[in-house]
């Protein structure tokens, strides 16, 4: 028997703003940047600007391309963000994670009585 546990923090504390998830998702889903520039019909560069975190550089990544990027990259992070960011408040995540411990117990109580052994 195999419990595989995962305690991976969630995407709010990784990733402080949503510019953040989507640069993780551009840089992170294996594809070359410059097709995911493609499929959303921009350049790298337009693309490396709109994702890049410069105050003083007035591009931004367009709402409306958002489901041509997460398409682009494979990558649902970005929706995933929003719905902890506007839909999952502190007490909901503390709950589910009692619960998945609670679920959890027998597997782990069934692990520490065979390494007892």
């Amino acid at each position: 028997m195999q419990l595989d546990l995962s305690f991976q923090a969630g995407l709010l504390e990784q990733f402080p703003t949503f510019r953040d998830v989507l640069r993780a998702a551009a840089y992170g889903c294996g594809r070359p940047f410059k097709h995911i520039a493609a499929d959303l019909d921009m350049t790298a560069s337009k693309l490396s600007r709109m994702l890049a975190d410069n105050p003083n550089d007035p591009i931004n990544f367009p709402a409306d391309r958002l489901p041509d990027f997460i398409e682009s990259t494979g990558d649902n992070r970005p929706v995933i963000w929003m719905a902890e960011r506007f839909l999952i408040d502190s007490e909901t995540t503390q709950r589910q994670a009692v619960a998945q411990l609670a679920s959890l117990m027998p597997q782990v109580e069934a692990l520490l009585k065979a390494v007892a052994r």
